[in-house]
């Protein structure tokens, strides 16, 4: 069976549909994936990959939304989940201008079955011309459900195709039941971290003699919050007998550092997390997945609006201290995270929750089944 995963051209998008491709891959299916951007970087977990786009990186598709739909980027208000739900269809319409380059290049695999980024139409227009089953792939927290391509603006791509949405479009969700957004989906898959492959480094395997800390916020959240958030960690050091790990990049480093912070180049998450007791982090949804599926207890300084939608998801688990400010990350907050005893109880809660969900491999065939 050949299988087309289309995730949306950016690595966040694109990461978590790994694991459910070497799922069909190992089950003997011919699996691509279209997609464009950093995205592209799929290509190094062994997946054949087209470039629907080329020559166009994630941060100037960014950049375009920006400048076509910069109510998307506003700040947002009191209620993150009521108007995140408002903005969803205009998310949706937003990568409009990518999908029929990437409907092309699906269209020319000639798949029996199309699994799909939710906020980008491009995988329900490829089924709908075909006449083969979707499936809508979770990427983390928030719920985008097939729903908002039956209106404007989100049906734009669908009209422009002349097709309709396909009736019965199943759902693959991989947050845990008890934490995505408005309860379960048909289908709960257990979340295994793929945060790309690399060496990991010597200092990772040597015993960990004191509680470590992974601090990293993330690629969007821009310059100002990012060097905020490091100057906050170095001045909460020197009160804290932990170890930092500044997942920040080596030539981003501050020139004087603590000796108990330790600042790192690309390292895998899932191994730099394996030996932290807490991670502090923006809100994303790799990040903050890959540390419930670890069991590490999580401080989340959320910013942009998604990640808004994920702090308060994480608050109403109490799966996560959710921070108001920048200016609220101190060596006191620190040390609470640390010492939460109910916090750490949630966190192995969720960690066995997500290691009794059923596996990829488990997955692939009730997908097939719909072919």
């Amino acid at each position: 069976m050949r299988v087309v995963f289309i995730p949306g051209p950016a690595i966040g998008h694109a990461f978590p549909l790994v694991p459910l491709g070497w799922g069909f891959r190992a089950a003997g299916h011919e699996v691509t994936f279209v997609t464009a951007g950093d995205a592209l970087a799929v290509a190094r977990a062994g997946l054949p990959v087209l470039d629907a786009v080329p020559g166009r990186t994630t941060s100037d598709m960014q950049a375009q939304f920006i400048r076509d739909v910069p109510r998307l980027f506003e700040p947002i208000g009191a209620d993150p989940i009521g108007e995140m739900e408002e903005r969803k269809p205009h998310i949706v319409a937003a990568w409009d201008p990518f999908v029929d380059a990437h409907v092309a290049l699906a269209e020319w695999v000639q798949p029996d079955l199309v699994v799909y980024d939710p906020i980008f139409a491009v995988g329900p227009v490829v089924a709908a011309k075909l006449k083969v089953p979707a499936v809508a792939h979770s990427l983390g927290l928030a719920r985008f459900t097939p729903r908002l391509l039956r209106e404007l603006p989100g049906a734009v791509a669908l009209r422009r195709h002349g097709v309709a949405l396909p009736e019965g479009i199943s759902t693959v969700d991989i947050a845990p039941p008890s934490l995505v957004e408005g309860g379960p989906a048909e289908l709960s898959m257990r979340y295994v971290p793929y945060n790309g492959g690399g060496t990991v480094p010597d200092w990772l395997r040597e015993p960990v003699t004191r509680p470590r800390i992974a601090v990293t916020f993330g690629t969007l959240g821009g310059p100002d919050r990012f060097a905020a958030g490091v100057e906050r960690v170095l001045a909460a050091a020197s009160e804290l007998d932990v170890e930092f790990v500044l997942a920040i990049g080596e030539s981003a480093a501050p020139a004087d550092l603590p000796p108990n912070v330790r600042v790192t180049g690309w390292v895998p998450l899932n191994q730099l997390l394996r030996g932290c007791a807490a991670a502090i982090h923006h809100g994303g949804d790799g990040t903050t997945l890959t540390c419930a599926a670890l069991g590490v207890r999580q401080l989340v300084l959320p910013g942009s609006p998604d990640e808004l939608v994920t702090g308060e998801l994480l608050r109403a688990r109490g799966l996560a201290h959710v921070l108001g400010g920048i200016r609220e990350l101190d060596a006191v907050t620190i040390g609470r995270l640390l010492a939460d005893v109910e916090l750490g109880r949630v966190t192995r809660e969720v960690r066995a929750e997500i290691a009794a969900l059923p596996t990829p491999a488990d997955v692939v065939p009730r997908l097939t089944a719909l072919v």
